[in-house]
């Protein structure tokens, strides 16, 4: 700015003089000043129209903790050299900035690479490049954008499981772990009160004659047969639980366990759906495949905890999608207890339940895993 000042002041100040004092000499010098700046402001425009630049091909798909090169070229079709270039690169990835200055002959062009890691998950873009010419002097810059940007995804990690296992296996005989894994058996063990979603065939109807209002039955485990069709990943992102910074939050705990999870049924050849609300509702339904991890992994990648729906109410609303045969995988920080009666009338109507808890006091939270879990169970 203080350049530029002193480009405007200086002829004038020599004009000045030259006028005041009848100096011949002044008033060539001042004639001088002016074509040298005309010169130089032209130059740099025609320097820089004449400029073409691109950013290399970048795979649609990356992961979080991998890195790869993309290569950016400038060219100039300017008849005389351009002796100062400072080229950034434009982008959003989070801990990557690039900046190069370099001269270009006469018609010539330049390429360079540059490494770019990746951390965190997400839609980024890279480019265009901005350009600052100058003229020799130095006395007008001009910045201009080239080239087209690039866009891509960073998936979550998703990490192997080897030994981990929330879906009980199917099993011969009557154990407790056939127990647990079974789905509803003949048997009506108990009554509660009626919810939605609830098939009408449950109703128990003289408890409901006696009482006044609509009863169901709940029948115990069948212990002969367990037939597991799906997995649906519900991570809580609603904002009002997100805990932690810098990276190490709930947010992206739960999303690498989720796509962790994903990753590891839909390898065994499994059924996985997702369902998150977060800055918008993400309904992936059950399917399998890679072509269907893929589709998980990229939603994973955009959603932010940033919801407004809490998960006590998100269940309930998708509550028509569990039944017999599902196992609904639920994935929340330790400080959020709303879960308990939407998960028992899932498990009512034949799904298994399993809770992910993230143990809030590690993030800064109040409630303490253990403790949050002995009120689930």
């Amino acid at each position: 700015m203080c350049r530029r000042w002193l480009v405007a002041i200086v002829p004038l100040l020599t004009l000045f003089l030259a006028l005041a004092g009848g100096f011949t000499l002044l008033f060539r010098l001042f004639v001088f000043m002016v074509v040298v700046l005309v010169s130089a402001r032209v130059w740099s425009h025609l320097s820089s129209s004449r400029l073409g630049a691109r950013v290399g091909e970048i795979a649609p798909y990356h992961r979080v903790g991998s890195s790869f090169e993309v290569e950016f070229t400038l060219s100039s079709s300017f008849r005389l050299p351009i002796p100062r270039l400072e080229v950034t690169v434009a982008s959003d990835i989070p801990d990557y900035q690039e900046t190069t200055a370099f001269s270009l002959p006469s018609g010539g062009s330049r390429s360079w690479r540059g490494r770019i890691r990746l951390t965190k998950r997400g839609r980024y873009h890279i480019g265009p490049l901005l350009v600052k010419v100058s003229d020799p002097f130095g006395f007008f810059p001009v910045v201009r954008r080239l080239g087209e940007a690039r866009y891509f995804t960073v998936l979550p990690a998703a990490l192997e499981l080897p030994y981990f296992d929330i879906i009980p296996r199917r099993e011969m005989g009557e154990n407790i772990r056939r127990w647990l894994a079974s789905g509803s058996g003949p048997g009506a063990s108990r009554v509660r009160e009626y919810a939605s979603g609830d098939s009408l065939r449950r109703i128990h109807w003289q408890t409901t004659a006696h009482v006044g209002r609509l009863v169901v039955k709940e029948f115990d485990p069948d212990r002969t047969y367990f037939a597991f069709n799906e997995l649906w990943l519900v991570p809580d992102m609603c904002r009002t639980y997100r805990l932690g910074e810098n990276g190490e939050t709930t947010e992206d705990y739960a999303i690498t366990i989720a796509a962790s999870l994903a990753r590891k049924y839909i390898d065994e050849g499994k059924r996985v759906g997702l369902l998150a609300a977060g800055e918008r509702p993400y309904i992936c339904l059950a399917e399998a495949g890679q072509r269907h991890l893929e589709r998980i992994l990229h939603d994973l990648a955009l959603l932010r905890a940033h919801g407004t729906t809490p998960i006590g109410e998100w269940l309930e609303l998708q509550a028509e999608r569990f039944g017999s045969g599902s196992v609904v995988a639920v994935i929340m920080p330790s400080d959020n207890q709303s879960v308990v009666l939407p998960l028992r009338q899932a498990q009512g109507r034949g799904a298994i339940i399993v809770i992910v808890l993230l143990d809030a006091l590690s993030f800064g939270g109040k409630e303490a895993a253990t403790a949050t879990a002995r009120r689930l169970v």
